[in-house]
C-alpha cells in the first residue's frame, strides 16, 4: 500500500511540473492567440485598466484620402493611399488626416488642392461612411484619431477668413459630423472635461480615458493655427456637442490645451518628448515630400518612434514596389506600448489584445 502511495504522489508530481512548464511555454504566446486566460493564471501581462489612451502610439497617415495625380507637378504629390477602411484593417493605421473644402454646391469636399485633387473619399461624407462602417465592424479598436483641416484658398494665401465666415465651413463641419457620426462613439471635449472648471484642469486630475473606455470610439482634431483656429475657439468650443478637439499651441490658454501636431520629430524631439511627458498628445510625422521614401532614409522615422510622438504620420504606411521605405510600428498590434508615457504595466502582450 505504502508503495502505492509513493508511486501515486510522485505522478501527481511530475503532472503538477508538467503542467506548469507546460504553462510557461504558452504564456509568450497566449497574446497570438487572442486569449490571456494563461497570463491571467500566471498574473502575467493582466491588462490594467488604468491605462490611458496617451500611453499608446500608432500609426497615421498624410493626406489619407489621396490619390496621385495623371500628372504630377512635384514629387511631393506621388504616392496613393488605399482606402480608408483597408489602411485600417490591413495596414494598422489608427490615425487619419483629412483636408475639407467648402463647395458652394453643397456638401464638403475632400482633396488637397487644385493641382493634386484625386481622393479615395470625395465628400466628408463618404470619408466619415468607410470609417464608421469599419468601426462598427471592429467594435473593440482602439480609440482612433482623425485630424480635420478646414482649407480656404483666401485664407491660405492671404489669412483673409471672410470666406470661412461667410460658408460658415466650420459650422458645416460641425454638422456633418453629428449628421453622420454617432454621438456615442466619439470622444469629445466636454465628455472629458466634465465637471471640472476647464480642460486643462480635467487633464492634470483625471488624465485621459482609459484605453478599455475608449474602445470602438474616435476623436475628431482640428487641424488649424491663426485666424481658423482663433474661429473656432470664440465661436464654438467648448459649447460645440461634437465638435473636434483642435491643435494646441504654445501660447493656448490652459482651457484650449490637448492636441499638438510637431511635424518634424529630428529638430522638434525634445519639445515632443516634454509634451508627451506631461500628458498631451502629439502628432508627428515620419516622412515628406518623398524624400525620405526616395533615400530610404529612416532619420526621421526613427526619431519619431523615440521621441514618444502618439501618432506617427507617413505617405507610405504599406510596402510600395520599387520603394524599400515604409513605416510600421515596432511591435504593434497594430499600436505599442507608447515609448515616453506609458507605465510599465503596459505591455506587448496587453497591446494585442487591443485592436
Amino acid at each position: 500500500m505504502r508503495l502505492f502511495h509513493d508511486r501515486k504522489h510522485e505522478m501527481y508530481t511530475k503532472s503538477v511540473i508538467l503542467s506548469v512548464l507546460i504553462m510557461l511555454l504558452l504564456a509568450p504566446f497566449s497574446g497570438c492567440f487572442g486569449s490571456d486566460a494563461v497570463a491571467d493564471d500566471l498574473n502575467h501581462n493582466i491588462p490594467d485598466p488604468d491605462l490611458r489612451i496617451n500611453h499608446l502610439q500608432m500609426k497615421g497617415t498624410h493626406n489619407s484620402y489621396h490619390v496621385e495625380p495623371i500628372i504630377s507637378p512635384t514629387r511631393e504629390y506621388m504616392y496613393t493611399h488605399e482606402t480608408l477602411d483597408v489602411q485600417a484593417s490591413v495596414q494598422g493605421v489608427r490615425q487619419f488626416e483629412i483636408d475639407v473644402w467648402w463647395d458652394p454646391r453643397g456638401g464638403l469636399r475632400v482633396y488637397h488642392n487644385q493641382y493634386d485633387s484625386g481622393t479615395t473619399c470625395p465628400t466628408f461624407e463618404n470619408c466619415l461612411e468607410v470609417l464608421l462602417e469599419w468601426s462598427e465592424n471592429n467594435p473593440s479598436h482602439h480609440t482612433t484619431f482623425v485630424w480635420i483641416e478646414p482649407k480656404d484658398w483666401l485664407e491660405q494665401s492671404l489669412e483673409i477668413t471672410a470666406t470661412i465666415q461667410i460658408s460658415d465651413l466650420l459650422g458645416q463641419i460641425e454638422h456633418e459630423l453629428t449628421q453622420f457620426w454617432p454621438d456615442n462613439k466619439t470622444i469629445t471635449p466636454k465628455q472629458i472635461q466634465g465637471n471640472y472648471s476647464d480642460l486643462g484642469e480635467a487633464l492634470r486630475i483625471e488624465g485621459w480615458p482609459t484605453i478599455e473606455s475608449g474602445k470602438g470610439k474616435t476623436i475628431f482634431i482640428l487641424l488649424a493655427t491663426g485666424d481658423m483656429r482663433q474661429i473656432y475657439l470664440d465661436d464654438f468650443y467648448p459649447n460645440g456637442a461634437m465638435f473636434p478637439m483642435f491643435t494646441s499651441l504654445a501660447d493656448s490658454p490652459d482651457h484650449a490645451r490637448g492636441f499638438f501636431s510637431l511635424i518634424d520629430p529630428v529638430n522638434s524631439h525634445s519639445d515632443i518628448e516634454d509634451l508627451v511627458s506631461s500628458g498631451y498628445i502629439v502628432r508627428t510625422r515620419a516622412d515628406s515630400g518623398g524624400e525620405e521614401a526616395d533615400n530610404n532614409d529612416t532619420t526621421r522615422l526613427i526619431a519619431a518612434l523615440t521621441s514618444g510622438a502618439h501618432s506617427i504620420s507617413t505617405d507610405y504606411p504599406a510596402k510600395v514596389d520599387g520603394i524599400d521605405y515604409w513605416v510600421e510600428i515596432p511591435e504593434g498590434n497594430p499600436s505599442r506600448c507608447n515609448p515616453v508615457s506609458a507605465p510599465p504595466s503596459c505591455t506587448s502582450a496587453f497591446t494585442s489584445l487591443v485592436d
